[in-house]
């Protein structure tokens, strides 16, 4: 597999060729051909290193990233070292919330809300993984600010909010490999795999409930 970037018509162009017809993960990107294409308006990028950054990671991540081979655990243990390191503030939010509480099942990728006074600073000491760039969206989506990197062949996307900062939204503290994290409350969870009819979760999440006497919350 190829992965590479290029620019074109004033968009950021990120390219894959020769993917493997079995298990591989679109990731959204569209097929014309025998390659797949993801675009991005150039003017969008803030910082004009980024574009070299992220077709650097990209040659390098991009067959890792698709092929989803990767163990969230170490995606997950790296994402925190490294904020613990840097003093920032971050939540979890999606199925890894689920996960982290000790819920099995295996979450599709890894959804980060950052503080937003902490978001940019990511954008740092995460340069090594970006695949994505840090970007303000000024109201054009649902939440602000968003980014995407790939540790350990696993997807890490990064949002934030001023809503979903922890003065403004309800998170659950838990202790998962020694690293104090804050997680989007399981109540929320089940509420929100039950509305999206994901079954194989709600069980597993009803199991994990059953078994620590938290059924009668629900």
């Amino acid at each position: 597999m190829k992965c590479y970037c290029y620019e074109k018509d004033n968009k950021f162009v990120w390219c894959v060729e020769n993917a493997p017809q079995d298990d591989f993960n679109s990731r959204g990107f569209e097929k014309v051909g025998d390659k797949y294409f993801r675009e991005y308006p150039l003017k969008e990028f803030h910082w004009a290193e980024d574009k070299r950054i992220i077709a650097k990671n990209f040659a390098r991540l991009g067959a890792s990233y698709f092929l989803c081979k990767g163990d969230w655990k170490i995606a997950m243990a790296t994402f925190a070292q490294k904020c613990k390191a840097n003093n920032l503030k971050w939540y979890t939010t999606g199925s890894i919330s689920e996960a982290l509480m000790g819920v099995d099942i295996k979450p599709g990728d890894i959804d980060i809300i950052a503080h937003t006074s902490d978001f940019f600073k990511m954008r740092e000491i995460f340069s090594a993984y970006t695949i994505e760039p840090f970007v303000d969206n000024k109201g054009n989506w649902i939440l602000r600010y968003f980014a995407r990197l790939c540790i350990d062949g696993c997807q890490i996307e990064i949002a934030a909010d001023e809503s979903r900062n922890e003065e403004n939204h309800l998170y659950e503290p838990i202790t998962w490999q020694s690293y104090d994290l804050k997680v989007e409350p399981l109540k929320e969870r089940y509420a929100i795999e039950v509305q999206r009819n994901r079954q194989d979760r709600v069980d597993a999440i009803k199991k994990y409930m059953q078994q620590n006497g938290l059924s009668e919350k629900y």
